[in-house]
């Protein structure tokens, strides 16, 4: 079957991670509180850590049927899967870390194994270890079948532009596999508690923060063919181009490492379609381009969508754009055609 609908923006947890949560293989990292009924996730990281609050396991991340039957509801022929941020816990030790991603990688795998015509793992990486990331990016590649990685925009508060997360970059350029980038808050977050603000405003801005220290940090640059996938229409970065654009212009400072302006970058950059608004799709396949939009759902949170294809089939947008939109572009990013 030819796949015309792929999302790059789908959650989920593999039944391999959740038993061996439920087993204390990862006890030092996370454990279960099923003493209320559900399966609450109980979280141990270092004091100051911001950590995503009422976080529970539930079968539609981790239940392959229901899973599959969202897909069908959703009119999604495959899609990238990957784990909900709050799952990467870099703030864990790096030898716990690189376990955690192993552990996680092989479900993912099984889960292709067994579904190959509908799930297009990405890797976790234990970014807290630049040169271990690399090397589980290359296992989860090359001997899993995974075609690509999910990384959060920061690693524990280190951003990106990090000479330690080096490894990865030119791993996945080396590979050519694209990095799909997750928003998750980082240190001080108390003026965004109030009013759901630390996800409805706070995690377009981590995106955009990210983005902005991958280009004017230099890695797009040092790394021409690396691609990445900016999560929920890449924040407020794609709005906000024309002002890093001036501020090359007229601070010195930008140009000294840099030798083109911030948006001549772009074609590093893709953007998933989540953003809500018929107006906001426009705008954003208008400044990154039709070929640059790729579908995102954020299955299965209430801040995702259930009508990722229908918004951009509304847009009635013409043919050639439309099948990039909806597969194509992603189809092609992920080696699946």
């Amino acid at each position: 079957m030819a796949l015309t609908t792929i999302d790059i923006h789908f959650h989920v947890a593999p039944q391999h991670f959740v038993d061996a949560v439920r087993r204390g293989d990862l006890s030092e990292a996370v454990e279960i509180d099923s003493t209320t009924g559900a399966d609450r996730l109980v979280f141990h990281a270092p004091p100051g850590v911001a950590v995503e609050p009422d976080t529970f396991l539930r079968p539609p991340v981790y239940d392959p049927r229901l899973i599959l039957a969202a897909m069908d509801r959703r009119k999604l022929d495959a899609a990238a899967i990957s784990p909900p941020p709050e799952l990467l816990m870099y703030w864990a030790p790096p030898a716990l870390g690189a376990r955690i991603a192993r552990v996680m990688n092989d479900g993912m795998a099984e889960l292709a194994l067994a579904h190959p015509d509908r799930f297009a793992p990405l890797a976790t990486l234990p970014m807290q270890d630049g040169a271990g990331a690399a090397g589980e990016l290359e296992r989860a590649t090359t001997q899993l079948g995974l075609r690509g990685a999910c990384i959060c925009t920061h690693v524990n508060g280190v951003d990106l532009d990090h000479p330690g997360m080096v490894p990865v970059f030119a791993m996945a350029e080396r590979l050519a596999v694209p990095l799909f980038l997750h928003p998750q808050n980082a240190g001080d977050v108390s003026r965004l508690e109030d009013f759901h603000l630390w996800n409805l405003i706070g995690f377009p801005m981590e995106t955009a923060t990210a983005a902005a220290r991958l280009i004017l940090g230099g890695v797009f640059e040092r790394f021409p063919r690396l691609n990445v996938v900016l999560a929920h229409g890449g924040g407020f970065l794609p709005y906000q181009l024309g002002r890093l654009d001036h501020g090359y212009r007229v601070r010195a400072a930008l140009r000294e490492h840099l030798p083109k302006p911030p948006s001549a970058y772009l074609g590093n950059i893709y953007c998933d379609s989540l953003v809500h608004n018929d107006a906001a799709l426009r705008y954003l396949l208008e400044r990154i381009g039709a070929d640059h939009v790729v579908l995102g759902s954020d299955y299965p949170f209430d801040m995702g969508t259930d009508s990722a294809v229908d918004a951009v089939r509304a847009l009635h947008l013409p043919d050639a754009s439309a099948r990039a939109v909806l597969g194509g572009t992603l189809a092609g990013l992920l080696r699946l055609t």
